[in-house]
C-alpha cells in the first residue's frame, strides 16, 4: 500500500486503520480526508505520543501490505484486475487448459450418491 492511494482515496483503508489504531473513529478519518499528516496529529492526541512519532508509525504501516479488506473493496476492483497478472506465473498461459490440476475426466457423482 502507498500513501498517494490513501491519499486518493483513504476510504477502503478504514476498517485497517481502525483495526490497528483502535482509538480512531470514522469522524476521525474523515476529517484527516486522507491527509497524513493531520491523521498523524488526530493519532498523536489521542495517544499522548509525539506527532513525529506517530506520523511515522502511520507511514509504516501505509508503507507494509495492503489489508486484505481494503484489498477486496469493490473500489479497487479495476486496480485488482489490472494486477492480477502480477500472480500468473511465468510462461504460463491464464487462458491455458487446467486438465492437469482437477479431475476433469471424472464425472460427477448425482446428488445424494456416494459413488
Amino acid at each position: 500500500m502507498s500513501r498517494e492511494q490513501f491519499q486518493t482515496d483513504w476510504r477502503p483503508f478504514a476498517a485497517g486503520l481502525m483495526t490497528r489504531y483502535p482509538e480512531l473513529t470514522d469522524g476521525d478519518l474523515a476529517e484527516a480526508d486522507g491527509s497524513t499528516a493531520r491523521l498523524a496529529k488526530i493519532i498523536a492526541e489521542k495517544q499522548g505520543t509525539a506527532p513525529e512519532d506517530a506520523q511515522q508509525r502511520l507511514h509504516e504501516f501505509l508503507g507494509g501490505p495492503m489489508p486484505a479488506d481494503a484489498y477486496a473493496d469493490p473500489t479497487r476492483d479495476n486496480m485488482a484486475a489490472r494486477d492480477s497478472g502480477d500472480y500468473v506465473a511465468d510462461g504460463e498461459d491464464a487462458l491455458a487448459d487446467d486438465r492437469r490440476f482437477g479431475d476433469d475426466h471424472t464425472p460427477d457423482t448425482p446428488m445424494g450418491r456416494k459413488q
